[in-house]
């Protein structure tokens, strides 16, 4: 192939956002992925480990903006957090605050079992909270509220 081809070439691909080598085989960047891909992929990774979703997030803007997505927020792994919060600082406050308007499963049951045992004659919002974990699939919210 001459030179002006392979210029033309790898022009085109530059547009359609793939870059060629001079073996001819083309590579995929990351912005050429759709944005539910991406954010299927940063959930899922989110699901496994808030500090692998963390490391994500300082990779690219890509990751960065595709963790904003309600999905992320639902499926965030919540293990390295303790049930109660003793000495909560705002950060992991508004993180714990957007997980449960995104309706976490691990973030609703747990806000269910503060609500609802918190109280001696317990609490019909626990309750609820509970319900809509268990509806979610949480094996021990179906347990607790199956139990109630």
């Amino acid at each position: 192939m001459t030179t002006s081809r392979l210029m033309k070439r790898a022009t085109i691909n530059k547009r359609r956002g793939r870059h060629t080598h001079t073996n001819g085989a083309s590579s995929t960047t990351i912005k050429s992925l759709p944005k539910d891909l991406l954010v299927e992929v940063v959930a899922t990774v989110a699901s496994h480990s808030f500090n692998d979703l963390h490391n994500m997030k300082k990779c690219c803007r890509d990751f960065l903006d595709a963790a904003e997505d309600n999905l992320v927020w639902q499926r965030v792994s919540l293990d390295k957090f303790p049930l109660i919060q003793w000495n909560p600082n705002d950060k992991v406050s508004s993180f714990l605050k957007r997980c449960r308007e995104s309706e976490n499963m691990e973030s609703l049951y747990r806000e269910g079992l503060l609500e609802y045992f918190g109280c001696p004659s317990g609490n019909i919002d626990g309750l609820r909270s509970l319900k809509i974990a268990a509806q979610k699939g949480h094996k021990e919210a179906k347990y607790v509220y199956g139990t109630r």
